[in-house]
């Protein structure tokens, strides 16, 4: 303790000796080490710090004028912010939207432009470079446009959804439109937030962290609501991220059996790309193919070929043979019955009406599952009441919101690419050439 009664902290304890020892040199040595007038460097020798740091302290403690008397206090640590990249689906949507804006707009889509107004609508909170992240995650790229580096689409992912959104324009019947897709509910899934004083008696309790998982698998229309018999549901048995759990066994026989024969006839099949529904029948060999498989392959489509070619030469004609689009295990099973597939394009899960629903689901077992047992077997029930409490009518509201975005995204996409071709506005202001400094740096 002090002379005050106030508990010495452990850095100045650390000064205390540093001073101690610095006097016993001194008084071995017979005198001053540094001499008495140079008052800053025999601190410096002393405390073995810096003279910043001594000017800083005795302007803090002196004041400008030097003769304030002030309380000196420790100065808070800056907290670093974490990078801001993690995002779900509809954030990423809402982003994407919002970068379209500015071609409507006729205006370049600069980071620090977009840094603010994202910032200003409430989509982003990050920095630039988060913010760069986050775009190139959900395709976008840094590209020259007549000379000027400039956010671009990448054409790939353009090219797939717009072909998505002309498949889709083209229904004229969407009651028989059946949408799929997994997600997942934990045995703690409860609500976020509610009205608590902290005592025990407003306090939830639901145990801390998620508890046990369901794989949960299901398909659903405006026409029908949820396809009777097609819910697949099963208990986790690993830490791994959801999707990793359903597998392409698994995922064809509920296909197979429990959706198919359960659907309209000549209905059209919604899904995404994830691997398992997208099992390649008599996939054209890669450069991880060894040269007999390459070759194999190439003598079952009647080409010829032997082992003494070159690898990059076999590819080459793998390249020139291929089919112009691939064939897949569930497109051809769904057309064995009449029915045809659709699979939205990468990052697109907002076409997906399905993911409007499982929102209505996870709500209805949040706010139900209050009580303990917090179980697995629980939250199954839970599910099924809340597939059950789905109607038709739901169902017809989202497929109606889905079916007006799409219509609104493939004008959006006419419209802005008739404004790329012809001349964009560069707002005074605008400097390219240096607001992708972090995007180059990366």
């Amino acid at each position: 303790m002090s002379k005050r009664g106030r508990t010495i902290q452990s850095q100045s304890r650390e000064l205390i000796v540093k001073l101690h020892d610095y006097f016993e040199r001194e008084s071995l040595n017979g005198g001053p080490l540094v001499p008495v007038a140079q008052v800053h460097d025999r601190i410096i020798d002393a405390l073995g710090i810096g003279t910043k740091t001594i000017r800083k302290v005795l302007k803090e403690k002196y004041g400008p004028s030097g003769s304030e008397d002030n309380v000196l206090r420790t100065p808070k640590k800056r907290k670093k912010s974490k990078p801001v990249t993690g995002i779900d689906s509809f954030d990423a949507d809402a982003i994407r939207n919002h970068i379209y804006g500015y071609y409507s707009r006729k205006e370049y889509p600069t980071v620090s432009k977009l840094l603010v107004s994202l910032k200003e609508a409430g989509l982003f909170t990050g920095s630039a470079t988060s913010l760069v992240t986050v775009m190139k995650q959900i395709g976008f790229e840094y590209k020259k446009s007549d000379q000027r580096k400039i956010i671009m689409e990448r054409y790939d992912l353009v090219l797939l959804r717009v072909s998505f959104l002309r498949k889709m324009n083209k229904i004229t019947d969407w009651d028989n439109v059946v949408f799929i897709d997994e997600t997942w509910l934990n045995s703690n899934h409860t609500v976020p937030q509610s009205w608590t004083d902290d005592t025990k008696a407003s306090c939830s309790n639901v145990p801390m962290g998620k508890g046990g998982r369901l794989i949960i698998c299901h398909a659903g229309s405006a026409g029908g609501g949820f396809v009777d018999n097609a819910l697949l549901a099963f208990e986790s048995k690993s830490t791994k991220e959801y999707h990793e759990e359903m597998d392409a066994v698994k995922f064809k026989e509920w296909f197979a059996t429990s959706l198919l024969p359960n659907l309209p006839h000549k209905s059209i099949i919604i899904m995404d790309n994830a691997p398992y529904h997208s099992i390649h029948i008599d996939k054209p060999p890669t450069q991880a193919n060894k040269k007999a498989d390459i070759v194999a392959w190439l003598e079952r489509h009647g080409i010829e070929a032997d082992l003494n070619s070159l690898k990059a030469e076999l590819l080459q004609l793998v390249r020139e043979n291929k089919p112009t689009t691939p064939r897949y295990e569930i497109d051809e099973l769904a057309q064995e019955h009449g029915h045809t597939v659709i699979r939205t394009p990468p990052y697109h899960c907002q076409y997906n009406a399905i993911e409007l629903i499982w929102a209505q689901v996870k709500g209805y077992a949040a706010r139900k599952n209050t009580e303990r047992p917090f179980s697995t077997k629980k939250m199954m029930g839970l599910l099924k009441e809340a597939c059950a409490k789905i109607t038709k009518e739901d169902w017809a509201k989202v497929v109606q919101r889905t079916k007006n975005l799409i219509k609104a995204d493939f004008d959006r996409d006419i419209n802005i690419d008739n404004m790329i071709d012809n001349e964009i506005i560069i707002n005074t202001g605008d400097d390219s050439s240096t607001d992708y400094a972090s995007d180059e740096s990366e």
